[in-house]
């Protein structure tokens, strides 16, 4: 059983323009193969909901899609939603996002879960990052132009193992 460090990291910005600055930062980060990096750059439409603006993620589901994804539901479940519908397309991949969002809520502090929403909801735009296998200290700096953020650590669990155990309860009971 091998654990991973995961770090989801949310900065609010007052501009949209501030916001792509730390993310083009965030995208120089190299992704490797035990160490990744997904960011969402969010803005809030006049109507008042939250989109994507622009989006990294590597190309391992577990690194990619489905941990954005996973931590864009626990900090704004629909806006996660909307943004996993298209590109998670069998119920095996929902079991592994399930999993993913299970981790960040179980092992993120509530208190600063419910910051990262609030500063979600209170910004006309927002970095979110989810960093594997990488420290607080790498990713804080990154966020240079924010006006305020939230760096938390998912307390290392096994995260892989939590995810390959859900697909394949969800091929057996599929299958």
């Amino acid at each position: 059983m091998s654990t991973i460090a995961v770090v989801i990291a949310v900065g609010s910005y007052p501009t949209r323009a501030a916001a792509l600055q730390d993310f083009q930062g965030v995208c120089r980060l190299e992704d490797t193969a035990s160490r990744c990096v997904a960011a969402a750059v969010v803005e809030k439409g006049a109507d008042g909901l939250l989109t994507i603006d622009r989006l990294k993620t590597a190309e391992r589901l577990v690194c990619g899609a489905a941990m954005l994804g996973g931590a864009l539901i626990v900090v704004a479940a629909p806006l996660g939603i909307l943004y996993l519908v298209p590109v998670v397309g069998s119920k095996t991949a929902w079991a592994g996002v399930g999993a993913i969002v299970a981790h960040f809520w179980n092992n993120v502090p509530k208190a600063e879960l419910r910051h990262m929403t609030d500063l979600l909801e209170a910004t006309q735009a927002a970095l979110v990052v989810v960093a594997v296998d990488r420290d607080r200290d790498e990713i804080s700096p990154l966020l240079a132009n924010a006006s305020s953020t939230v760096v938390a650590d998912a307390s290392p669990a096994d995260l892989e193992e939590g995810f390959s155990l859900a697909v394949d309860e969800a091929e057996i009971t599929s299958g």
